[in-house]
């Protein structure tokens, strides 16, 4: 229950406490939100393809230790990193530079890459 607590905590409550600063407007909340949502969708996949396969595996090798410790840690994880890209796109936007026009890059590039793995895994999925 506590890890559920915190995955609550950083992929949901963050965007809403940034949104206190006035920097985050409706297409910074939408933005995230929607990279989260994708985050759960590869993270959801991943363990549907799991479940079907006998031989399947996670091919990245940097999550493949926390997919394969389970779904509440890599939840734990994927949230922490959803929090790092919030918190560093939250920054650039805020900052009076070149980077505050750009900070949709990072999220944006994070949500293509959770969609292209995610409907890869709903493929195999489907397969098994």
């Amino acid at each position: 229950m506590k890890s559920f607590v915190f995955i609550f905590f950083c992929l949901f409550l963050i965007p809403t406490a940034v949104k206190a600063q006035n920097i985050a407007d409706k297409k910074f909340l939408i933005i995230n939100s929607v990279m989260v949502g994708t985050t759960v969708y590869d993270i959801e996949s991943t363990y549907l393809v799991l479940d079907r396969c006998e031989t399947c595996y996670e091919l990245n090798p940097i999550m493949r230790p926390f997919v394969e410790a389970g779904r509440p840690q890599l939840y734990v994880i994927q949230g922490l990193i959803d929090a790092g890209i919030i918190y560093t796109s939250y920054k650039m936007k805020k900052q009076d530079s070149k980077f505050k026009k750009i900070w949709w890059v990072l999220p944006v590039s994070v949500i293509v890459v959770h969609l292209v793995v995610g409907t890869s895994n709903m493929r195999i999925a489907i397969r098994f």
